[in-house]
């Protein structure tokens, strides 16, 4: 017979063995485990330490490359724009300063600013349509107005108060007053400087970026009121320059997003994203001296072709 302290001996071993398999197995599997996990640890963090010595030598590139844009910038335009008279338009939430760099640049190309109009909200607000309808059919004074809504039919009386294209009938200057202060009056835009303003035969109208909600009915149908404003300058001038700030990748609503898709109105009208940048601005100037020759591109940071192609200015 078997002693019971034999059970108890054996039954003792076998768990002291099953412990001490456990304990040594854990050992190994953690030391490995440990080794891995090091070694993924040094990999990110050499993989990290090379992305951020490759984001500052692109900082610094980027920096370099814009203070020499902006050191070419008044060389480039110099010249461009002699004589021209250009009307700035601005939608709600153009930045300040990009708006001032613009001018200044127009300036510096031999251009004269001859209107400085930014529109209010109220201008792109759908609950105004019809006021603004009722005013430009008031403007129109019996002239066919377009059959679209009412921002798109005050564009075109705003447009044909601040240009004047070789050809066509311009208003006089008692009508462009009338029509400025009308809509001035009805708070859909303001009007900057002090002088009266005299008809220009270029445009640049600055957007903003798009919200990037796509599905936004209401972005929509701003969206589509600017892009029947750019027609409209089209058709009463001798070139229109539509510029954004820099449209992030695959952007795809926005004024400028939009515009480029229109196979029609993309052969007339040009545009350019990154106006906040003297790259921008030097786009726009280009692109307007080439106007009036009829030719229109598409420009700027997110484009292949970020300059219109141009020989020195004479």
């Amino acid at each position: 017979m078997i002693d019971f302290r034999y059970h108890i001996v054996s039954l003792v071993a076998v768990f002291l063995a099953l412990a001490l398999g456990l304990f040594l197995g854990s050992t190994s599997l953690q030391s490995t485990v440990t080794h891995s996990l090091r070694q993924q640890a040094n990999h990110v963090t050499g993989l990290n330490h090379k992305l951020e010595t490759t984001n500052d030598q692109l900082t610094q590139e980027l920096s370099t490359g814009q203070a020499f844009a902006t050191g070419v910038e008044p060389y480039a335009v110099g010249g461009r724009l002699v004589d021209a008279g250009v009307a700035v338009i601005s939608a709600p939430g153009v930045d300040d300063g990009a708006r001032s760099a613009m001018m200044s640049t127009l300036t510096s190309a031999g251009a004269t600013v001859t209107a400085d109009v930014r529109l209010q909200s109220a201008f792109l607000d759908p609950n105004q349509d019809d006021t603004l309808g009722q005013l430009a059919l008031q403007l129109a004074g019996g002239r066919k107005l377009p059959h679209a809504a009412g921002a798109i039919q005050a564009g075109t009386e705003l447009a044909r108060a601040l240009l004047a294209r070789p050809g066509i009938k311009t208003p006089s200057q008692r009508q462009v007053e009338t029509i400025l202060s009308t809509l001035s009056d009805g708070n859909m835009i303001t009007v900057q400087g002090n002088g009266p303003v005299h008809p220009g035969d270029l445009a640049v109208l600055l957007v903003p970026l798009g919200s990037g909600s796509p599905d936004s009915a209401t972005e929509q149908q701003q969206n589509d009121d600017l892009i029947g404003l750019a027609a409209a300058l089209r058709r009463d001038s001798s070139g229109v320059v539509v510029a954004s700030p820099t449209l992030q990748s695959g952007a795809d609503n926005g004024v400028l997003p939009v515009m480029r898709q229109d196979s029609a109105l993309s052969q007339t009208v040009s545009t350019v994203d990154a106006d906040e940048t003297p790259i921008g601005r030097i786009a726009t100037v280009l692109a307007l001296a080439q106007a009036p020759a009829g030719a229109a591109g598409q420009y700027g940071a997110s484009q292949k072709q970020p300059l219109p192609s141009a020989s020195p200015a004479s």
